[in-house]
């Protein structure tokens, strides 16, 4: 029994696992995840290093100042027009060394004993920046603008993304579909609203069109036949204008053949063209009979069905399952998404409108240049935040793009179908 038990919750951890709301959890996870493990992994060694190049840097710093210092010594301190130039030219060779060694050292002038204060420098590997750095990696963007300097960090990275990667391709075709189809749903709910009212109208006017003169038919009959009247009495027969005038009458005895004294002879078929009629006094057997079906088929004496409203409601299905989204929809989608990342980074990091739509549409392209990326501006108090935002945006983003080629997908194979059957390439009732 405790095997059972534990086989069953298993499969049902696999099921919800590998659902759509469970793929999603995973993924959220697994980044959470990876900003803890890459923030632990690389925290201290950003410290380590901003510790390093500020030891390189300080030497430098103060052989700069010395030799300028020596320059105006030798000159007296005072700059004529006789060895001005000689001095701007020693003293830009000066500069030019620092800067040259400065920006091989790294160092931008970080307090590095302030690190975690309020008024010292931010750590590029907090959690904010190891959560945007474990979005780009599974997402196959990489801005590159921070990545792991450590061993143990740049192996955790290569198995987190080998990891990472499928997990998010799956996560991502998973959700596009479910996506799709809401939108898709949403769509012919909305937008073909009067399109699909008017197409049920125009085919609900047909069928009463149709079923008119059927009615008409009918209604004109015999009263007594309506009545159930006749139908035992001599020659009693169904009216000529109804459906049933084209059986052939039977009695109860020729239906069983178990009385040989009420036995009554048929002439045959060559012998008269009338439609023999049931002695007096006994039943006609009734069959019914499909009447909208019954000019197309020969007639049998079994019982019919008639159709009710299930096939109406299946073509509505249908109709619906072929509705395709066009191409411009999901291209205003996209650009919708792009414009409202534009907008709100522009707000946040102070960008201008081509700057943040570049780096919307350079994320959401997955191609990832890196020159550009939110919560940079260390000096910024809402530096995490807008890491954080970022790394919303991303996931986000992936999900409506996936959504969105999902869409341009079926519509575009619903053209070339279209083209195929035009052309007399591809059948109507094929796939």
């Amino acid at each position: 029994m405790g095997t059972k038990k534990e086989d069953g919750c298993c499969k049902k951890f696999a099921k919800f696992a590998f659902s759509h709301i469970g793929l999603s959890a995973m993924v959220v996870l697994y980044c959470v995840a990876g900003g803890f493990i890459f923030e632990h992994l690389e925290k201290n060694n950003e410290e380590q290093i901003c510790y390093e190049s500020q030891s390189e840097y300080k030497p430098m710093e103060i052989k700069t100042i010395n030799s300028t210092m020596k320059i105006f010594t030798d000159y007296g301190g005072i700059a004529t027009d006789s060895n001005r130039d000689l001095m701007e030219r020693q003293i830009r060779s000066i500069l030019e060394t620092f800067r040259s060694n400065t920006l091989a050292i790294g160092y931008d002038g970080r307090e590095c004993s302030k690190y975690g204060q309020v008024d010292g420098p931010v750590y590029e590997w907090s959690w904010a920046g190891g959560l945007m750095f474990s979005v780009t990696v599974v997402s196959t963007i990489g801005y590159g603008h921070i990545a792991p300097k450590t061993v143990w960090g740049r192996l955790v990275c290569i198995a987190y993304a080998v990891l990472g990667i499928p997990l998010m391709l799956l996560c991502l075709a998973n959700i596009g579909d479910v996506l799709a189809d809401i939108f898709r749903f949403i769509y012919s709910k909305i937008c073909c609203c009067g399109c699909c009212k008017g197409r049920k109208k125009k085919n609900a006017q047909q069928d009463n069109t149709l079923a008119g003169p059927q009615q008409k038919q009918l209604g004109s009959s015999d009263d007594k036949w309506n009545n159930g009247g006749g139908i035992g009495e001599k020659g009693g027969s169904a009216p000529m204008g109804t459906e049933f005038s084209r059986l052939p009458t039977k009695s109860p005895t020729d239906s069983t053949g178990t009385s040989d004294n009420n036995k009554t002879s048929r002439p045959s078929s060559g012998s008269s063209g009338k439609r023999p009629i049931s002695p007096p006094g006994r039943a006609v057997k009734i069959v019914p009979l499909d009447v909208k079906t019954l000019h197309n088929r020969p007639i049998k004496n079994e019982p019919v069905i008639l159709d009710d409203d299930s096939d109406d409601e299946d073509d509505d299905d249908l109709d619906e399952k072929k509705i395709t989204v066009p191409l411009t929809i999901t291209m205003i989608v996209i650009g919708g998404y792009i414009f409202g990342g534009a907008v709100l980074f522009g707000l946040w990091e102070g960008w201008d409108w081509l700057q943040s739509a570049y780096f919307c549409f350079i994320t959401l392209s997955t191609i990832g240049f890196g020159d550009v990326v939110p919560g940079t501006d260390f000096e910024n108090s809402q530096a995490q935040a807008q890491l954080m935002l970022g790394s919303i945006y991303v996931l986000f983003g992936m999900a409506i793009l996936s959504m969105c080629f999902s869409l341009m997908q079926d519509e575009i194979i619903a053209k070339f179908r279209w083209i195929g059957q035009k052309l007399g390439i591809v059948e109507k009732d094929s796939d």
